[in-house]
């Protein structure tokens, strides 16, 4: 599943108007920028997918706080979705077409319900690559190495995926620790690593992390970019992140280097789109893709 267009009226934080991510309405490219100066509205961009994801399939039982995408004195908002199916999907629910739409209207009882298809296939959830998932690194991601046991189940993680928690990343320390017994998942952190860290690996016969040749005895030796990289490989390998769409807010957040970051990303899975905003000059200047340049307007956070 991906996405290639996205309309927005009333959103706060995110201008008036239509954005598309392929070159036709049954095309959807693998890999989108969203760009523009400060408050333009990029981050919010993101949280508009994710939320348009959450209020059609809602992942928690405390559902999504809608009114947090009005503009004050709006009662509603609204926002159109196009999703691109793959031929196993369209099989799945029986689509005669490739695209469907959906509508959100925030806020609102007056909605018409969403294709019943779509939401089945939004609905579906497990840690397999064939299962597509909306993941969302969003620009206050940390490690977490806090302690205490983290349920790695798909129960438990599925609520994390397309929102943003200080918790999201407290998997990590228990995912290292059983990636001994996990050979596949081990390869995968490894793999996903060192395509986006050029300092720290992780060795599949010690098990264990390095930075700069040395290991490491705890994650908080790690450094700030070290630390982002890993948030990455350990989610790709836990959930197996492919056929999904993968939204990342400002991926050299902690240092990385953005085009090694965005290429390291794109290889965490098969078959994602990768959609990331940035402001990074190199990453805008060598992309191919679909490119969203936002101006400021559409009401201000």
């Amino acid at each position: 599943m991906k996405i290639s267009s996205v309309q927005a009226f009333g959103v706060l934080g995110v201008p008036d108007g239509s954005y598309d991510f392929g070159a036709g309405q049954h095309d959807a490219h693998d890999h989108v920028l969203i760009t523009g100066g400060a408050a333009s509205g990029k981050t919010r961009f993101l949280e508009l997918i994710a939320a348009v994801r959450e209020v059609l399939a809602p992942s928690d039982e405390e559902g999504f706080p809608e009114e947090s995408m009005l503009r004050p004195g709006n009662q509603t908002a609204r926002a159109i979705v196009r999703y691109v199916l793959s031929e196993a999907e369209q099989a799945t629910i029986g689509a005669l077409q490739p695209t469907i739409q959906a509508e959100v209207i925030f806020n609102s009882d007056a909605a018409e319900a969403p294709d019943a298809g779509l939401v089945f296939l939004l609905q579906r959830y497990s840690h397999e690559d064939a299962t597509p998932k909306l993941e969302y690194f969003d620009e206050h991601r940390r490690l977490d190495v806090g302690g205490g046991d983290v349920d790695l189940g798909e129960s438990r993680q599925e609520r994390f995926r397309s929102r943003s928690s200080p918790r999201k990343f407290a998997f990590v320390p228990g995912l290292l620790a059983a990636l001994p017994s996990r050979r596949e998942q081990a390869a995968r952190f490894a793999a996903g690593l060192s395509a986006l860290s050029p300092s720290c690996r992780y060795d599949l016969e010690r098990h264990a992390l390095s930075s700069h040749d040395r290991v490491l005895r705890s994650l908080s030796e790690l450094s700030a970019s070290e630390a982002d990289a890993v948030m990455f490989a350990a989610t790709a390998a836990l959930v197996g992140l492919s056929n999904s769409i993968v939204l990342v807010d400002t991926p050299e957040l902690y240092g990385l280097d953005p085009v090694l970051a965005f290429r390291g990303i794109c290889s965490l899975g098969i078959g994602n789109q990768v959609i990331v905003a940035t402001s990074s000059a190199p990453l805008v200047a060598g992309f191919h893709g679909a490119v969203v340049r936002l101006a400021a307007s559409g009401g201000r956070l």
